[in-house]
């Protein structure tokens, strides 16, 4: 792994920052930690979402919105995820506040319990604290019990559902939930 563009966080996490270059690379990553967490929601196995959300077209999208930073996530010398971040995004329930949302936290499950999430969201709402951010939110899909659990540790709080709009989910797991956390 290059040093340009590194950001680090820890003596074991660092992030560097996806590129369009980057997008074969980001789609087998996500196909490797993605589809087996989340294969069960889809009438496909999520073939359609991975080929939406991961495509070259939504990359270059992806890349392209304003005050969003996209990285992929490093432990030690190994590619074990991706964070997406979008700064100056308001929350619905709170359009009064100066929030960001961290639009996606992925890792490999075989790296889960080690602190690295919960070091990344840390890093995260440092980083917005300091950019007069006031809220850090997230959505996370209301079946996902280990993901709920994460982030209610992390002291996130359920402030709104929704459904899914995907016709390719299961009916009964399009449910999701609004979390914020005050930063």
């Amino acid at each position: 792994m290059s040093n340009k563009n590194r950001i680090v966080i820890s003596e074991t996490i660092t992030l560097t920052a996806i590129s369009i270059t980057d997008q074969e690379k980001l789609f087998s990553l996500m196909s490797r930690i993605y589809l087996p967490e989340y294969h069960h929601l889809w009438f496909d196995a999520g073939a359609w979402y991975m080929d939406k959300i991961y495509s070259y077209a939504n990359l270059e999208k992806d890349l392209a919105t304003p005050n969003s930073s996209y990285y992929f996530v490093h432990y030690q010398s190994e590619t074990i995820g991706i964070l997406k971040l979008i700064e100056n995004v308001p929350l619905f329930e709170f359009k009064d506040r100066n929030s960001a949302k961290l639009d996606r936290i992925y890792l490999d499950p075989n790296f889960h319990g080690k602190g690295i999430g919960k070091t990344l969201i840390h890093w995260v709402e440092n980083r917005l604290a300091s950019n007069s951010h006031s809220i850090l939110w997230l959505e996370a899909i209301d079946t996902q019990e280990k993901a709920l659990v994460f982030y209610e540790k992390m002291d996130y709080k359920i402030c709104g559902t929704f459904k899914l709009k995907y016709e390719l989910i299961h009916p009964n797991l399009r449910g999701m939930y609004r979390m914020y956390k005050p930063i």
